[in-house]
């Protein structure tokens, strides 16, 4: 594994340098959240359906202000200085010299330089949490600033392509969401926040636009936090790729890009962003990070934000991974076999999606598909069970593995993400002076082809005069096992995930299945008539 060998120990990190962290709260109603959870999503409990805002959720959940007062009175004196909290009240944010913050948690940060990734520091031991803090704080996160997050899409092909088959027309045929925008519904008044590492150049998009046909509010930049500055990078490709699939299928939906750093706090600090604006209907995620490479405080931080999420009503679509059950290895290390899953996908709190294989009929209508693995590689679209997470009472059905103890299963749901099909994009490549019109592919669009799928159910829902859809994965699961005629999905059986194969209902290669947009809206919209 070449990472390991060319990344370089600098030694220890400058003093006077000041660095960010952040302090993971406590919270003392953590009984009564995981309750809530459950019940929130059960249709017989009088807290269905029942969600909170940001400052309810921290008034019935979250530490004391005064508790948080005493934190940031115990930092300040330290020499640490507070810059920013959340809503929810599951961290706040701190900024101080080297010096201090080795002292104050007993740590020593520590340099260190890969030629890829750049410049970074970690400590060389886990922080400590001061004594007189331990009642309210659960740990230090963000010390460790090395970029592990990354794209999970394959590199586009960048050439003169014709307009493929995802984009516009021939995709709503093949997935028939056709109907959908055929009765007006195109996303307005819709809002999707997408998670993003990198930006985007605003001449892609109307590129894209002029390309396809469309028009559609601009897309909305969020630094996170207000005052960070993004730089364009290779990541760029993956923005654009989420805003032209999102733009495809609901080209009326506001899209707002929020923007972090990639390495230390950014996972917790976009989600918390996102929450605390209270301006998202749907998260769509296409970035992630090995699971069993996360760590342990970094990880119960972004759960603490992605619960938050869950108890707000808002749903997250998280790519599954490209990588099959292999999804440590990477284009920058692809001899890495461990078997692990994509995180924030294997959250219970996340909607996983993974990756099919489409063909269509000679008319563009739907034929079948299979899971996405592409033969010779280990490219595949990722599944399997988390090593971390309990299985959510609502993931249930034939293929679910409901055993005593069973852990959290992804993907939940798939989309299209193959190479041959592909989804067109329009971008402009770093060193280039125009933008060209290329095709990508991965579950990091099959991500945002949900999202923005489901933001077209639930524009009809609104305009039904229904209730909020809420947080869908149960939902999800419920509408498969009702086994209607016609289903809500295409239930995939062939192809795999390098390890696992499709099958009958629910399986580890595509989840579910691929929806029928038009099918699963009706459905849910019945559904939702019902209660």
């Amino acid at each position: 594994m070449q990472e390991q060998e060319v990344t370089m120990r600098l030694g220890p990190s400058d003093p006077d340098e000041v660095v960010d962290f952040q302090v993971v709260l406590r919270q003392p109603g953590r009984a009564e959240l995981e309750a809530f959870l459950t019940e929130v999503a059960d249709p017989g409990s009088l807290e269905y359906h029942r969600y909170l805002s940001p400052q309810a959720f921290a008034e019935r959940f979250g530490l004391p202000e005064a508790d948080i007062e005493s934190v940031v009175a115990r930092l300040a004196a330290a020499g640490l200085e507070i810059v920013r909290g959340d809503a929810g009240r599951t961290f706040v944010a701190g900024r101080g010299r080297v010096a201090d913050v080795n002292a104050l948690f007993q740590i020593e940060l520590v340099d260190h330089l890969d030629p890829e990734l750049g410049r970074y520091h970690v400590p060389d031991s886990e922080p400590l949490v001061p004594a007189e803090l331990q009642d309210s704080v659960l740990g230090i996160a963000g010390l460790d600033t090395s970029p592990n997050v990354r794209p999970m899409y394959v590199p586009p092909v960048f050439a003169d392509v014709p307009m493929g088959e995802l984009l516009p027309r021939a995709g709503a045929l093949a997935y028939d969401y056709a109907p959908l925008h055929d009765a007006g519904l195109t996303g307005e008044g819709q809002t999707i926040a997408l998670v993003s590492f990198d930006t985007f150049l605003g001449s892609d998009v109307a590129a894209f636009d002029a390309a396809v046909g469309i028009t559609g509010p601009p897309v909305e930049r969020r630094p996170v936090p207000e005052d960070y500055v993004p730089v364009l990078g290779e990541g760029s490709v993956e923005v654009n790729l989420d805003i032209d699939v999102i733009r495809s299928i609901a080209p009326a939906a506001q899209i707002i890009d929020y923007e972090v750093a990639n390495g230390g706090t950014g996972f917790a600090d976009v989600f918390a962003a996102i929450l605390d604006d209270g301006r998202a209907d749907i998260i769509s995620v296409s970035w992630g990070i090995c699971e069993v490479d996360a760590s342990p405080i970094s990880r119960v931080l972004i759960d603490l934000e992605l619960e938050r999420a869950f108890a707000q009503g808002v749903s997250i679509f998280a790519s599954s991974g490209d990588t099959g059950v292999f999804s440590c290895a990477h284009r920058r290390d692809d001899d890495d076999e461990r078997v692990s899953g994509v995180y924030p996908s294997t959250s219970p709190q996340a909607i996983s999606v993974g990756g099919t294989f489409l063909w269509v009929r000679e008319d563009g209508t739907y034929l079948r598909e299979a899971a996405w693995e592409e033969a010779f590689s280990k490219v595949a679209t990722g599944g399997g069970a988390s090593g971390f997470y309990d299985r959510p009472e609502w993931q249930v059905g034939p293929g679910v593995d409901t055993s005593p103890g069973a852990l959290r299963q992804t993907p939940d749901v798939a989309g299209p993400a193959d190479g041959e099909s592909g989804y067109v994009m329009v971008h402009t490549p770093i060193g280039a002076s125009e933008p060209v019109r290329g095709t990508a592919s991965g579950t990091s669009a099959a991500a945002p082809f949900w999202a923005a799928s489901m933001i077209l159910v639930r524009q009809l829902a609104e305009e039904e005069g229904l209730g909020p859809l809420g947080t869908l994965a149960p939902t999800l699961y419920e509408l498969a096992a009702q086994q209607t005629d016609p289903p809500p999905f295409h239930d995939v059986v062939l192809g795999g995930n390098l390890r696992d194969d499709a099958g009958p209902g629910w399986d580890a290669a595509t989840g579910l299945g691929s929806p029928d947009v038009t099918v699963l809206a009706r459905a849910m919209i019945e559904l939702l008539r019902d209660r």
